[in-house]
């Protein structure tokens, strides 16, 4: 009997393949630093063999450079030292179909740099059985995140205001490309009106925020000039990551890294605009607005660049970044743990002042 199988529209009658790559060639791993991340790896055949089969297993880094031209992605290798395949080869008994298994392991991230996305691919190098190699389940690409852990600062009963009083801050007043991200988690959405929970921009101009007398208390929404809302609802005690990114003609709204709004908007943005005075003259704020609209809940990883972010750098920036990126002109990572001041390690000053003290919530663990 022989059967047939696909994988990426190319049919072939029996052969070996690594197995699960038939679906997906693409399995991720979250790794954390000194604890083993490990998955397990089998080849399989599309019928029992008849003799036993070795099946000879390498590390292919090279093969990712590949992976990023066809998927738009910039996946770096898994840094030597950090990971290891625990056998090169396995083998398909004779009357079965499905080999031994080996794992790929992570050991550390001590070498994993932040904000650089990391893979690992694994081929299958030779056989020595009679069916052959199905060339598009020849290989699994292994794409390793690393779970950071630390302390994130509670916005009950506080905010921050950052400054962008230096003289290069002028640059930030005319911008056609602007993003702002967070991660961002929510005790309780805004029960009386306006129903308003702001997370960080200026309101009446561009503003991130949950809610609005128009709209669910819990929709995330930019505000100002163009409204535009999720349609769906967010939950509180969850974390997510929330991107706001303007791109000249185009405004679009991220939730995890998923588009979930756009909306047509040729408006230029001012970072250092102001409405007026009173509620209206406070200008940028994060976890408030209007002289209120306070957030109650937590929030880490609060970045502002002077460049339209694609949807793959923010999945891949979830949590954390290159603090030298290009564009990037403000990074609060908000994990200073203690004080009262988040400071700006994108080195442009714009360091964040509360409003009053600051509880630091610690080993809160964030992973793409």
């Amino acid at each position: 009997m022989t059967t047939t199988i696909s994988c990426s529209n190319d049919d072939i009658t029996d052969a070996i393949y690594i197995t699960g790559t038939e679906q997906n060639p693409l399995v991720t791993l979250s790794a954390e630093d000194g604890v083993a991340s490990r998955t397990a790896l089998s080849v399989s055949a599309s019928q029992q063999v008849t003799r036993t089969t070795t099946i000879k297993l390498r590390l292919a880094p090279e093969l990712i450079e590949q992976y990023n031209k066809t998927s738009g992605k910039n996946y770096v290798p898994v840094p030597t030292g950090d990971f290891e395949l625990t056998a090169n080869e396995v083998s398909i008994a004779a009357g079965t179909n499905v080999s031994n298994s080996v794992n790929f392991q992570v050991n550390s991230t001590k070498n994993f740099k932040t904000g650089t996305s990391y893979m690992m691919a694994v081929t299958i190098e030779s056989s020595d059985g009679d069916l052959p190699i199905l060339e598009a389940s020849r290989t699994i690409y292994y794409v390793v995140k690393p779970v950071v852990i630390q302390s994130v600062a509670s916005l009950t009963g506080t905010y921050f205001e950052p400054d962008f009083s230096e003289k290069n801050a002028a640059r930030l007043t005319n911008l056609s490309q602007v993003s702002m991200e967070a991660r961002v988690y929510v005790n309780n959405f805004a029960s009386s009106s306006p129903f308003i929970s702001s997370v960080m921009g200026i309101e009446e101009h561009f503003l991130l925020r949950f809610g609005d007398v128009t709209i669910a208390p819990n929709q995330i929404q930019r505000a100002g000039m163009v409204a535009l809302t999720a349609p769906q609802g967010l939950a509180t005690r969850t974390w997510y990551h929330i991107a706001l990114v303007h791109d000249v003609s185009t405004t679009r709204l991220y939730v995890d890294g998923v588009l979930a709004a756009s909306i047509a908007d040729n408006n230029n943005i001012n970072i250092l605009k102001t409405l007026g005075s009173g509620a209206y003259g406070t200008g940028f704020l994060i976890g408030a607005s209007a002289g209120g609209r306070y957030l109650d809940g937590m929030i880490s990883e609060a970045r502002l660049w002077s460049k339209a972010l694609t949807q793959n750098e923010i999945i891949d920036g979830m949590c954390g970044v290159d603090p030298t990126s290009k564009g990037l002109e403000a990074y609060w990572k908000f994990n200073e743990g203690s004080g009262n001041i988040a400071s700006d390690i994108s080195g442009n000053g714009h360091h964040a002042k509360a409003s009053r003290n600051v509880t630091w919530v610690p080993n809160i663990r964030c992973k793409n």
